[in-house]
């Protein structure tokens, strides 16, 4: 194993490039540590950073044959930034699940209330948006009549998708405790 241990890293993609498990192996001691402690500045689970590691040695070991590197430590470190990008980016998108959970748990909630009038709940809804600023009933509005997405929203409204990621987020938050309240009162 000591075999390519004083080598320099374009010796090791070289050989890393040739298929040889012990450059890689190498390449895996030199820089995993570093890598994950990176990693860990940036995301709070010791488990998804370990993830994150063994996915970017993963994809080096799978990919070695067509490699082209220039600076192996830029590389790899290219490699653990992206990851964390896209970690980032799922998380982002549970956020916006579980507030799109919450709302129709609301709406479900409700439903399971006025199951024989359904036409009760609509009313009870418009109802509730109406009790919200003008800007934030019109979002509100586009995404459940139009089904569109928070960009296209703040197209259609000429507003930021931050600005609109704000409406959606006081809305729900208004509906959900609006449609609550209204239900505990029965």
């Amino acid at each position: 194993m000591t075999l390519f241990q004083n080598h320099d890293d374009s010796e090791l993609v070289d050989q890393l490039v040739g298929g040889d498990r012990e450059a890689f192996e190498v390449i895996y001691r030199k820089y995993a540590s570093h890598l994950y402690r990176f990693a860990r500045k940036n995301i709070p689970l010791k488990e998804d950073c370990e993830e994150m590691i063994q996915d970017v040695f993963e994809s080096l070991w799978i990919r070695h044959e067509s490699l082209e590197i220039d600076s192996l430590s830029s590389y790899l470190f290219a490699s653990i930034r992206y990851m964390i990008i896209r970690y980032f980016s799922k998380q982002r998108l549970r956020n916006k699940f579980a507030e799109h959970y919450q709302l129709f748990e609301s709406l479900y909630d409700a439903t399971e209330k006025e199951s024989q009038n359904p036409e009760a709940l609509g009313s009870i809804v418009l109802e509730k948006i109406q009790g919200l600023p003008e800007r934030c009933q019109l979002a509100l509005r586009l995404r459940l009549t139009e089904n569109l997405s928070n960009a296209d929203i703040a197209r259609r409204m000429n507003i930021s998708k931050k600005t609109v990621e704000f409406y959606m987020s006081k809305a729900l938050n208004h509906l959900r405790n609006t449609l609550r309240a209204a239900y505990k009162g029965r």
